[in-house]
């Protein structure tokens, strides 16, 4: 409790320290015409395109382009270089996917919406399957690779992914009704309504969708609805906004990797039992009050809650089956400031939660006498600041972030043994960096920073929930060096980004599961590295035609890894191709019509930490292309033909023991999503 105090009122003093110098500072004050008061909520938590980190801002018009509603990670994969997804269906649309940045699973990246953590705290992954659709509420992304500038939540580990929602200040009220149909059974009808800024100074936006897939894998069904909804007003420079989505979905299972034998019988093969169908809902709701108190300085402050629950089924036979129920909520604070000027760029930030989660496990069909129960439970408070100053062409800039984060593990004595069991760590990270603009077209920048990560509940428990583990698995840090060039013109545009991130105690994944589960088995690596360069570019080849390309190289090294007397040395880490390509053309034909044709391309990687080559993903090389049709102002159409080659390809599985005996049969895989052919109709109102 001392700690925490202590640790508010150090926040406090830097956020006073920065509110101070920003106030102190004389420059040529900006243009109140420059403000975007919608815009200020996520100011603090995203990076400057002078910041010296590596970076891609995505608008809404390149997500609305190519999305037909598509999971969020399936959305990052085509847009952004350095990721890699995975899909339990085989599909894009509906049941679980996945996404890893430079090889980093999704749970070491910090996911925000408008400045507020996505990410479960303990689990630290996000399940955006809970609230489907999500894509189509969002106004930009900010993808951050590397350790990046300092975000709440989940430490920024491999990176960073920053949502915002939709701009519901927009002039013009609009409806707007989605129909998409496809492969795999595929139904989803959404329904937008926005009012745009009204004659009081208030704005209202709703979205609701149904979504309904079968999977292309066997009993691998998905039926999902979701709800996302915004409002705000603003007065004298002021804004008051509430926003909040919830989501329920029910996922029939299909997680657990085949044998490569049975893909090649049967592509549809699905190991998890028939009946095995899951049940969860999400809801966030986050309340934002903004003030831009002159052209310089800004502030936001912002309550949210988050809470999820459902159950989580693994069938042995047809009479056994386990039942995994989960419940938590979650309640936040934070605040933070901004202040901007010809010379200064000062933000500051205090955040604090509160996380509570309940753990039932018990075997149908009687589920009214748990054999285990077990509550954990979660707080942090943190702070930054960040600055950067202007030297004629040169910027100088510096983050420093503090985290005092608390994990408490209480079994019920009558129904277990375990012991209780609390962790606590305090993390000081830290980024420093020069960006360089040589004219109006270059520029360069050179970054140093370093992070600390807790590790996950389950990484704690080493994937079991009947005993409390004190020490499976501890804290990894990872220092990071980023060196990039960026360049635009009339033309071109061009990002190329050079990196070497050196870990210490990686909590690296072996490419083995838990028993029975889909959980990951994790290990502390003492040292091991990822480098490599990332290049994003677009070239306007012609008036009608846009070439993109989404490149990355990346070498990955571990030093030594131990699996029981066996020690390897100089092993490459596991989910990490040397090579992702991603090539994209589109060219405007007419007025009304345009079309897409996109690759994607992956070199082999590791399935398993030894390198043992019987253990590998393949490479693949797949092509996608899209069609639209505009058949009137209002009315649109469009054709989406995935994987025109119809390859059969994989990005993740792991070494398979089908009947549990003890004994590896094989490598398993999960098949993604073959060739599939979605219609997708809109019309505005």
């Amino acid at each position: 409790m001392r700690v925490a105090i202590s640790t508010l009122i150090f926040c406090l003093c830097l956020m006073g320290t920065g509110i101070l110098i920003c106030q102190s500072l004389d420059d040529t004050l900006l243009s109140m015409d420059s403000i975007d008061i919608e815009h200020i909520t996520i100011v603090a938590t995203r990076a400057n395109n002078t910041d010296p980190v590596s970076i891609q801002n995505i608008s809404r018009s390149n997500i609305e382009r190519i999305n037909f509603g598509q999971d969020p990670a399936v959305l990052l994969g085509q847009l952004s270089p350095s990721i890699v997804t995975y899909s339990d269906a085989g599909t894009d649309i509906g049941n679980y996917a996945q996404f890893r940045m430079r090889g980093i699973s999704q749970d070491r990246i910090n996911i925000s919406l408008n400045g507020v953590p996505l990410n479960d705290m303990l689990d630290q992954g996000v399940y955006f399957s809970n609230f489907s659709d999500f894509g189509n509420s969002i106004e930009s992304i900010q993808v951050q690779r590397g350790v990046g500038a300092s975000n709440v939540g989940v430490s920024s580990y491999g990176g960073a992914v920053n949502f915002q929602s939709s701009n519901i200040f927009d002039t013009a009220p609009t409806a707007e009704f989605q129909l998409t149909t496809g492969s795999f059974g595929t139904l989803r009808t959404a329904g937008e309504v926005s009012t745009g800024l009204l004659s009081n100074n208030t704005a209202l936006y709703s979205r609701f969708t149904k979504t309904k897939t079968a999977g292309y894998k066997t009993h691998s069904a998905s039926d999902a609805y979701s709800f996302f909804l915004s409002g705000g007003h603003i007065f004298n420079n002021q804004l008051l906004k509430i926003t909040a989505f919830a989501g329920k979905t029910q996922n029939d299972q299909s997680y657990l990797p085949v044998l490569l034998n049975d893909i090649e019988l049967d592509p549809k093969t699905n190991y998890n039992h028939p009946n095995d169908t899951d049940d969860f809902e999400q809801e966030m709701i986050q309340l934002q009050y903004s003030n831009q108190h002159n052209s310089k300085l800004s502030s936001s402050y912002t309550a949210y809650y988050s809470g999820a629950r459902g159950v989580f089924p693994f069938g042995i036979d047809n009479a056994t089956q386990y039942m995994y129920f989960l419940s938590n909520s979650r309640y936040g604070l934070m605040a933070n400031m901004n202040y901007a000027s010809q010379r200064w760029e000062v933000k500051s930030g205090i955040h604090s939660y509160m996380m509570d989660r309940v753990n039932e496990e018990y075997v149908s069909p009687d589920i009214s006498n748990p054999y285990l129960k077990e509550l954990t439970n979660k707080n942090e408070i943190s702070a930054f600041v960040k600055a950067g100053y202007n030297i004629g062409n040169l910027k100088l800039f510096g983050d420093v972030a503090l985290r005092n984060v608390k994990v408490g593990f209480q079994p019920d004595p009558e129904l277990q043994t375990g012991i209780t069991h609390d962790r606590d760590w305090t993390f000081f990270n830290w980024i420093m960096g020069i960006n360089f603009t040589i004219d109006e077209s270059n520029s360069l920048y050179v970054s140093y920073g370093r992070t600390g990560r807790e590790p996950t509940r389950s990484d704690m428990l080493n994937g079991s929930d009947e005993e409390i583990l004190s020490n499976v698995v501890s804290e990894e840090y990872v220092n990071d060096l980023e060196l990039g060039w960026r360049y635009t013109s009339s033309k071109l545009s061009l990002s190329a980004n050079l990196f070497y991130m050196d870990f210490q105690n990686e909590i690296s994944k072996i490419g083995a599961l838990q028993e029975r589960s889909y959980m990951e088995v994790t290990q502390n690596v003492a040292q091991s590295t990822r480098s490599g360069l990332e290049l994003q570019a677009m070239y306007q080849a012609h008036d009608n035609t846009t070439i993109h390309l989404n490149a990355s190289y990346m070498n990955t090294n571990v030093e030594t890894y131990q699996n029981g007397n066996i020690t390897y040395n100089d092993v490459s880490q596991i989910f990490a191709p040397k090579w992702l390509i991603i090539p994209t053309i589109r060219h405007q034909f007419f007025e009304k019509f345009s079309a897409l044709l996109a690759g994607r391309y992956a070199s082999t990687s590791f399935m398993e930490l030894s390198n043992n080559p019987d253990f590998i993903f393949p490479s693949y090389f797949i092509l996608d292309s899209q069609i639209d049709y505009s058949i009137s102002k209002n009315i649109s159409i469009s054709l989406f033909v995935n994987n025109i080659s119809d390859k059969l390809y994989f990005t993740d599985g792991a070494p398979v023991d089908s009947d549990f005996d003890g004994l590896v049969e094989g490598p398993g895989y999960r098949v993604q999503p073959v060739r599939s052919v979605y219609i997708q109709f809109k019309c505005l109102f």
